[in-house]
C-alpha cells in the first residue's frame, strides 16, 4: 500500500470554545460574552456548548480601530566624563 504525501491535513477551525476564542483575540472570557451579548460576536450551541463562528471574530477584528502608538524616545548617550587630565 502507497503511503500518503497528505501527512497533515491544515484546517481552520469554523467554530471555537469560548475560552478558545477568549485566547484567539486576547480578551478575558467575560469580554467575550459581553461581545457575545452585544451581538458584535455570533454564537451557536452544540450539544449545549456555546461555539463562536470565526467568521464573527474575524469581522470583530477588522472593526477595532488601529492602535496610535507614539515611537520610543531615543536614549540619550551620557555625556562624556573625560576631563582633559589623567588620573594617575
Amino acid at each position: 500500500m502507497r503511503a500518503s504525501s497528505v501527512t497533515r491535513l491544515q484546517v481552520e477551525p469554523l467554530l471555537l470554545s469560548v475560552p478558545q476564542t477568549s485566547q484567539t483575540i486576547g480578551r478575558c472570557i467575560a469580554t467575550v460574552y459581553e461581545l457575545l451579548g452585544s451581538k458584535q460576536l455570533n454564537a451557536v450551541k452544540s450539544d449545549g456548548r456555546t461555539l463562536v463562528t470565526m467568521d464573527s471574530i474575524k469581522r470583530y477584528v477588522a472593526s477595532l480601530p488601529a492602535a496610535d502608538i507614539a515611537p520610543r524616545p531615543q536614549a540619550q548617550a551620557p555625556a562624556s566624563t573625560q576631563s582633559g587630565g589623567s588620573r594617575e
